[in-house]
C-alpha cells in the first residue's frame, strides 16, 4: 500500500472526505496493480477512473467552496485546475506509449493530494464548517 488513510486527513465534510478516501484508495489500486507486473491494459483504465474521479471530486469541491464563499477560491482553483491538466497529460502520454505509469508518479500524485487535502483542503472546510454551519457536505 504506497497511500494510508489517517483520521487527521478528515476534513469533517461527510462528502468531500468519501471523496478523499475513493482518490486514495484509486491510487492505492493503480500502485498495487504495477507491484503486481500488470502491464498497460490493467493500469490506464485504472489511470483514467482516477482522472474522472479527480475531476468530479473537484467540482463538487468547488461548488461546496463557491457556495461557503471559501477565502484563497482562486488559487484553490487553480490548484485543482494544474492537477486536472497535469492527469490527463500523463493519461495521454501513457496511451500513446509516451511515458509510463510509474512509483515516481504515485509517489507525486500521493504527495500532492496528502498535501492538498491537510493544507488546502482542511482551511477551505474549517472556513466552511463557521461560515455555512454545516458538518455535512
Amino acid at each position: 500500500m504506497l497511500f494510508v488513510w489517517e483520521n487527521s486527513y478528515a476534513t469533517g465534510i461527510d462528502q468531500i472526505d468519501e471523496d478523499h478516501k475513493q482518490l486514495v484508495k484509486l491510487i492505492n489500486d493503480l500502485y498495487e496493480a504495477m507491484q503486481d507486473g500488470s502491464g498497460g491494459a490493467l493500469l490506464l483504465p485504472i489511470f483514467s477512473a482516477l482522472k474522472h474521479y479527480t475531476e468530479n471530486h473537484f467540482a463538487n469541491e468547488e461548488r461546496y467552496m463557491i457556495a461557503c464563499d471559501s477565502p484563497e477560491q482562486e488559487n484553490h482553483l487553480l490548484e485543482h485546475k494544474l492537477m486536472v491538466k497535469k492527469l490527463a497529460d500523463l493519461e495521454r502520454r501513457h496511451r500513446k506509449g509516451e511515458a509510463a505509469i510509474s512509483l515516481q508518479t504515485l509517489s507525486y500524485l500521493r504527495d500532492w493530494l496528502k498535501n492538498h487535502i491537510c493544507v488546502v483542503d482542511q482551511a477551505m472546510a474549517s472556513h466552511a464548517k463557521q461560515v455555512c454551519n454545516k458538518q455535512d457536505g
